[in-house]
């Protein structure tokens, strides 16, 4: 097994990163929804649900440095046969997919004003952190006129955009893979 990149295929560690990353993004999706769709927001075990679309979402932002930092420092796989403007689309879509990795948790953690819990040890929310209480004594505001913006931006992301890039990103992996029938996909599956 390979742990770093060649011209042909990613490396154990990007491979690492992308399917982590993606089992989380996803399943912070599939929490969210469910919280959405199936339970009260009242209900006793609804924070208990949502405290883990919180980990995973944090578990997203902890990967995204790292994983950027090894894509940076690594040599990337070449791009397939295509024209100038495919290779400039692809990888503009897979840096809006990086601001995504990096916006959608930082605006979740940064919007939520409770704890979240991964057993062993806690994330304090944002709100009680030094950072907050220096921006509200400086700024003059309270928690509930920064958390209302803040968990616009994160919605907005999450409902509208990220539907639309990461779709894209799996339509052009599946296009790769069905029509042109090049190595696109299974250079980075396990």
């Amino acid at each position: 097994m390979q742990w770093k990149n060649n011209a042909d295929r990613f490396g154990a560690l990007a491979k690492f990163f992308h399917w982590t990353s993606a089992a989380a993004f996803i399943g912070a999706y599939v929490v969210v929804y469910y919280v959405i769709w199936f339970l009260d927001e009242e209900a006793p075990g609804t924070l208990a649900v949502l405290n883990v679309h919180w980990m995973l979402g944090l578990l997203v932002g902890a990967l995204v440095l790292p994983r950027l930092a090894w894509r940076l420092l690594d040599v990337q796989p070449q791009d397939p046969p295509g024209s100038a403007l495919e290779h400039k689309l692809a990888h503009a879509a897979h840096w809006g997919l990086y601001g995504l990795l990096i916006a959608l948790p930082l605006t979740g953690y940064v919007g939520t004003g409770l704890h979240t819990d991964f057993g062993l040890f806690a994330v304090p929310s944002f709100r009680d952190t030094a950072l907050f209480e220096s921006m509200a004594t400086t700024f003059g505001m309270t928690w509930e006129s920064f958390e209302a913006p803040v968990d616009s931006v994160h919605h907005f992301l999450g409902k509208w955009v990220a539907w639309g890039v990461v779709g894209l990103h799996v339509l052009a992996a599946v296009f790769h893979h069905r029509v042109r029938k090049d190595d696109v996909l299974t250079r980075m599956l396990p």
